[in-house]
């Protein structure tokens, strides 16, 4: 080899064969691949573990935190002093032995449930599926609407169903229906 032969050979690389092409080419997708399963296991597990511990946030908290229902308290309405007229000669007031009796806020009756078991075949509309708690403020929100739900047990000893009927046919169920749907009141039908 001549001195020219050997820089030219420094100089420009000598060609790669098809096969080596081939096996980087391989190497290459293997490692694309390796480095995107790699980068999704990671951002799975990272939401897999922030749904956990938001799941335990959210369960610590509950556990710690019950509603507590608010009674209503009378409140004594306030006293109100007359001015005394002075003059010159102190006479004696007299003062009422018998104090003013507070006027009482009216209590709100506590809601009394009105339980049905259906018979089979009866026709319901239901209203909704809840534990006791939010039974009674669901209770209270239809009762100011005018609506009169019936209690049914649920399918757990906790939950309860809230339906209306049972209905003699479909034209009186559908008339309630349309009744519902007027006010708001998301429901379905059920027949037992």
């Amino acid at each position: 080899m001549s001195s020219m032969e050997a820089i030219n050979a420094e100089i420009q690389p000598n060609p790669e064969t098809p096969a080596d092409l081939a096996k980087k080419q391989a190497k290459r997708v293997f490692i694309g691949f390796a480095a995107t399963i790699t980068i999704g296991l990671v951002i799975a597990g990272w939401y897999v573990g922030g749904r956990i511990f938001a799941a335990e946030k959210v369960h610590a908290a509950s556990a710690v935190a019950r509603p507590v229902t608010a009674v209503p308290v009378a409140v004594p309405a306030p006293v109100v002093a007359k001015p005394v007229e002075v003059s010159s000669v102190m006479e004696p007031v007299a003062v009422a032995t018998d104090a003013a009796k507070p006027e009482t806020a009216p209590v709100a009756p506590a809601l009394v449930w009105n339980r049905v078991e259906p018979q089979s075949g009866d026709l319901y509309l239901q209203l909704a599926t809840m534990g006791p708690n939010s039974t009674n403020e669901y209770l209270q929100i239809l009762d100011a609407k005018g609506i009169h739900p019936r209690i049914a047990s649920g399918p757990s000893e906790n939950l309860h169903r809230l339906v209306i009927g049972p209905y003699p046919d479909r034209g009186a169920l559908e008339k309630e229906q349309q009744e519902l749907e007027a006010a708001g009141i998301e429901f379905i039908a059920r027949r037992y």
